[in-house]
């Protein structure tokens, strides 16, 4: 199989050649194609014009013809593609009647692959018609994965696209990710401050947790594909979340609404969980989004409390809340709460939180509140005092005002860093390039790269790859980015 450049003189074969192709497609009742309309010799003629057109000879004569093009037409800026800002496209592929089942569409895809690296591209995309079963398999079958549809007003059914990077270094676009939800019964304390303040969909009105980002199995994000965070992972490896990173990944973000408080609870550190749980630890840290008046969160022990005095207090049923330190928070207040350290969230408060990817909690009070059948919620007593250290009181700051344009460190500890990006009209994020970060608006915001854009709303989460086109965030507001931080 021999594929070269279509010449001046050849060009009449070729237009035979679609006509031949589009006359078998409509006696298969597919009307993907119409002679005159799409494509025409007016087209062709620019794309060997242009060097684009390929022929495909096979014993020296002419079975297929394609155009292979640097850039995207207007129709591909809308669909959710993954992969790369300098596309190729191939476009126009068309093969003798009878020439199937010979590899031709699989030589096709390989050879403007390769050709497209060439070219200076760092992807390839390609769309066909919804009704073109035999396009569809082939793509499907020789891409990385199918980005979406746009649609032509002619036609009932839209058009389905693919790609494939083409380069080790092709950049991976951001990727907007959808939750999971706790709500009913997990979350007894939850309320609908997630559809109130951020126009969630969220599953009924004792939502407590949006787990905007996650790893955390049946609680998987995904992307608008559909796609889960754990089948990214395994996809593109470090190149989407860095060097270390993919098993297990790191971290989980979420956003929580209380709308009553929330059980005393501690967190192991990594060491206890993995012996006890088999999990990784958690140490978190919470930024304040909204706090009604008077709101306030339990944080770390008082000041004198000893394990002995808490675990008697425990043990004996008693009151344990004279004995939690509690503090008062309005919003863009942030709390760190290392492992070891008593915390819980108020009613009235939501908040970001940013984590360990572990959903290990112990609870060691819950107020001695019970449900509408009369059930206490199970208590995580001796492990809590295992993992309890009186002496933590955590780190408290505050992120900036959104009028200080600019990337501002808000906490750097060992598990992750968290960083507010105050926006003026346009800002050049940094580069991270040993770690994913995770986008979070606080205002409606843009994401902005070579060849794309990106609306994101309020309360929104944007996954951000290692390996990243440079991005601009353009608007006027907020937005907090979670990165991995040093190795624990």
């Amino acid at each position: 199989m021999n594929i070269t450049w279509v010449k001046a003189a050849e060009l009449p074969e070729v237009c035979a050649l679609y006509q031949a192709a589009i006359a078998d497609m409509q006696a298969r009742g597919l009307e993907q194609w119409a002679w005159g309309r799409y494509p025409t010799e007016a087209i062709l003629a620019e794309d060997v014009a242009l060097s684009r057109l390929y022929r495909v000879d096979q014993d020296g004569s002419l079975i297929a013809v394609f155009a292979l093009c640097v850039g995207q037409d207007a129709e591909y800026e809308g669909v959710g593609w993954r992969y790369g800002v300098r596309p190729a496209c191939l476009h126009r592929v068309a093969r003798l009647p009878g020439a199937g089942g010979r590899g031709v569409g699989k030589a096709i895809v390989a050879f403007a692959k390769e050709k497209g690296a060439q070219l200076g591209c760092d992807c390839l995309r390609v769309d066909t018609y919804a009704q073109n079963g035999r396009a569809l398999k082939l793509f499907r079958e020789n891409t990385v994965r199918e980005a979406g549809t746009f649609a032509i007003a002619r036609f009932p059914e839209p058009f389905h696209c693919f790609e494939a990077p083409l380069t080790a270094e092709c950049p991976i676009l951001p990727t907007r990710m959808h939750p999971a939800y706790r709500h009913g019964d997990m979350t007894p304390w939850g309320g609908d401050a997630l559809r109130t303040l951020y126009g969630k969909a969220i599953p009924d009105d004792r939502t407590g947790e949006a787990l905007e980002i996650s790893c955390i199995q049946g609680l998987e994000s995904t992307t608008d594909r559909g796609e889960t965070l754990p089948e990214l992972i395994r996809k593109d490896g470090a190149a989407l979340v860095g060097e270390g990173n993919t098993e297990p990944f790191p971290l989980l973000l979420k956003l929580l609404a209380a709308k009553s408080s929330l059980s005393v609870q501690v967190h192991p550190g990594d060491g206890y969980a993995m012996a006890h749980e088999g999990k990784l630890g958690k140490t978190e840290a919470w930024a304040i989004l909204h706090a009604e008046p008077g709101a306030e969160l339990c944080y770390g022990l008082r000041d004198g409390v000893t394990l002995a005095a808490l675990e008697r207090a425990l043990v004996g049923g008693e009151d344990v809340a004279p004995m939690i330190a509690t503090t008062r928070v309005t919003a863009g207040d942030v709390l760190y709460m290392p492992s070891g350290m008593v915390h819980a969230i108020g009613g009235g408060i939501t908040l970001y939180e940013i984590q360990q990817s572990s959903d290990v909690t112990y609870r060691l009070w819950d107020y001695n509140r019970v449900n509408e059948r009369g059930e206490k919620r199970e208590l995580h007593i001796r492990k809590s005092l295992d993992v309890i250290d009186p002496a933590l009181k955590g780190i408290r700051t505050r992120f900036p005002d959104a009028d200080q344009a600019g990337e501002h460190a808000v906490l750097d500890v060992p598990a992750f860093r968290l960083v507010c990006v105050c926006v003026q009209g346009s800002l050049a994020l940094s580069a991270c390039q040993e770690s994913f970060r995770m986008f979070t608006a606080l205002d409606a915001l843009t994401l902005c790269w070579e060849g794309g854009a990106m609306p994101v709303k309020a309360g929104e989460s944007v996954l951000l790859a290692a390996q990243s086109p440079q991005l601009t965030v353009q608007g006027q507001g907020r937005a907090l980015l979670s990165m991995v931080g040093k190795r624990l």
